[in-house]
């Protein structure tokens, strides 16, 4: 395994992927996307919403400190025991969808990428090519993801979850937002290597 021949660009690529893949993974599949807290005689209560998991936990008054977590993966979930049904819009579907998608194909890009640089056999513009639509096609995944919720989680989850008026999209959707950013960077940065090969070959 030789990099002497691999150009700077491919090595600035690699940790620019990985931590394309980090954020995304974390992003995925934490709970805050959207978070709110508030008080009122002496309890606070905190939900945080996320694309497959919502929890709320109460804390203060005169009852033990209380934490509920449901699973969002389908309309059905369990909550103390009971079946209940919670009908999710399909936007929020459709963002859990993409943003797989999204997560799928930035990890394909990344393993791509990886071995076009650590193996000299797989150095090829094919493998490149492939890198680059791999990350073109995650940065608009996972983008798409993140706009579909930022411009409908105020309007249709409060409608269903009561949030106070101070809720907001959190950590969790900037990781994604974050890994949106750096599939994109990825994306130029396979075009300029793409580039480099061919005038090679030439």
């Amino acid at each position: 395994m030789s990099l002497e021949n691999v150009s700077m660009v491919a090595k600035i690529m690699m940790p620019i992927m990985f931590l394309a893949v980090v954020l995304q993974i974390v992003g995925f599949s934490t709970t805050a996307w959207v978070t709110t807290s508030h008080s009122a005689r002496g309890v606070s209560q905190t939900v945080a919403i996320g694309l497959w998991r919502s929890c709320v936990s109460i804390t203060g008054g005169s009852h033990a400190d209380q934490s509920l977590c449901i699973s969002t993966a389908s309309d059905e979930t369990t909550v103390n025991g009971k079946t209940v049904t919670i009908n999710y819009p399909s936007w929020y579907r459709g963002a859990e969808a993409v943003e797989t998608l999204g997560l799928l194909a930035v990890l394909a890009a990344t393993a791509f990428h990886f071995g076009y640089v650590l193996l000299e056999e797989l150095r090829k513009r094919a493998i490149i090519m492939g890198v680059l639509a791999l990350s073109i096609g995650a940065a608009v995944m996972i983008a798409v993801g993140v706009i579909i919720f930022g411009a409908k989680y105020e309007d249709e989850i409060g409608q269903n979850v009561s949030l106070a008026a101070g809720s907001s999209l959190s950590w969790s959707f900037g990781l994604c937002s974050g890994a949106a950013v750096l599939a994109i960077i990825s994306s130029a940065c396979a075009g300029l290597e793409m580039k480099n090969t061919r005038l090679m070959a030439d």
